[in-house]
C-alpha cells in the first residue's frame, strides 16, 4: 500500500505527531484498516501465566474484528481467560529502509455460536499448521488501532520525511 500525503491544511498536525514520535508518520484509522484487510498473517500478543507471549497467526479482518482459528492451548486460553490482547502486522523494504506497522488492542473471545462459526468459515481462514485440528474460532473485538509509517527521504538519507 502507498499511503497518500495528507492535505496541506493537515500537515501542521501531522508534523506535530511526527516530532512526538521521532520521525514516525502516523497512519489514519482507514489506512490501518486497509492494511489489516490486505494482509493474512499477523502476531498475537497476550499474557500466558504472567509472561508475555507473541505468536504468529493467520487471520481475516472483518467489520472491525480479527478472526482466527486455533487448537486448544495458549491462544485459546488467552481468548477465554485474558481480558486484553494485542495484534500486530507489518511490512518493510530493507533496501529502501522503509516500513509500516499496525497495532490493535482489544478483547478476545471464543466463538461458539454455530451461526457465527458458519459465518467465520465463509471468510476462508485456513490454518497453515495442519498437523492438529484447529476448529476453535477466536474473535478479537478491536477497540484501539494505531499505525506508523517511516521512510527515508531520497534527497537526504539522514532525514525522515512525510509520506509522498
Amino acid at each position: 500500500m502507498s499511503p497518500k500525503r495528507p492535505p496541506e491544511n493537515e500537515l501542521a498536525s501531522v508534523t506535530l505527531l511526527m516530532s512526538a514520535h521521532q520521525g514516525l508518520d502516523i497512519l489514519t484509522v482507514d489506512e490501518c484498516e486497509e492494511l489489516l484487510s490486505s494482509e493474512v498473517v499477523g502476531r498475537l500478543g497476550f499474557l500466558d501465566a504472567g509472561q508475555p507471549i507473541i505468536l504468529p497467526i493467520n487471520y481475516a479482518f472483518v467489520a472491525g474484528s480479527i478472526l482466527f482459528r486455533t487448537a486448544p492451548g495458549s491462544k485459546l486460553a488467552a481468548a477465554t481467560q485474558t481480558e486484553r490482547v494485542a495484534f500486530e502486522i507489518d511490512g518493510w523494504d530493507r533496501d529502501a529502509r522503509s516500513g509500516w506497522s499496525v497495532l490493535t488492542k482489544g478483547r478476545a473471545s471464543e466463538i461458539t455460536n454455530e451461526w457465527f462459526v458458519a459465518l467465520c468459515e465463509f471468510f476462508g481462514v485456513e490454518p497453515w499448521a495442519d498437523q492438529f485440528p484447529r476448529d476453535h474460532w477466536v474473535r478479537i473485538s478491536v477497540d484501539e488501532i494505531s499505525g506508523r509509517w517511516i521512510f527515508r527521504d531520497p534527497k537526504n538519507e539522514d532525514v525522515l520525511s512525510l509520506r509522498a
